[in-house]
């Protein structure tokens, strides 16, 4: 369990793996610009989150299928925005981060517990926060449609949600 942990959000097994890879300068350069690309790629999905977010709540409503004047779908997309915000934000500092580490901030987090829950947090919080900022424009995007009471929108919506909670029973049975 720890393996996968220090693996999805590191990319490296261990700790000691990591120590290893960060005294050879090819190997750590190498991974240092993964993790950096990594991270470029989830602070352009946020960017592109925080825009539709930002349209959604500027936009007048283009057809009468979905009811966007709503106080909660206002409200789940600005939640959408600040949580692409935040995540963009975290995902600058974790850019930054990466450039200043080094193998002595390897051995540092090694030995302190707390330095450790810091790093795994600098590195979970930008998916995390993106994941949360799809979620909240999902609900929204659901709610203004769900409220706009066009029964075969609602029957659409339902088979939709139907369909992902299949394919991640699916996915979840797969990796058992």
């Amino acid at each position: 369990m720890h393996a996968a942990i220090y693996l999805a959000f590191l990319g490296a097994p261990s700790l000691d793996e990591l120590r290893k890879i960060s005294r050879d300068k090819g190997q750590w350069s190498e991974f240092k610009k993964l993790l950096t690309d990594r991270t470029n790629n989830i602070n352009v999905i946020a960017v592109l989150v925080v825009t539709s977010s930002a349209v959604y709540v500027a936009a007048s409503p283009p057809t009468n299928i979905s009811t966007w004047h709503a106080q909660f779908p206002y409200v789940c997309m600005l939640g959408s925005y600040g949580g692409g915000m935040l995540s963009i934000v975290f995902g600058i500092s974790q850019i930054v981060y990466l450039s200043f580490m080094g193998p002595a901030d390897i051995d540092a987090v090694k030995t302190s517990l707390f330095k450790r829950m810091a790093l795994f947090a600098l590195l979970m919080l930008p998916l995390i926060l993106l994941l949360i900022a799809a979620l909240c424009a999902g609900v929204g995007f659901t709610g203004a449609l769900w409220l706009g009471n066009v029964l075969w929108m609602k029957g659409l919506i339902t088979a939709c949600y139907a369909a992902l909670l299949f394919i991640l029973f699916l996915i979840i049975v797969a990796l058992c």
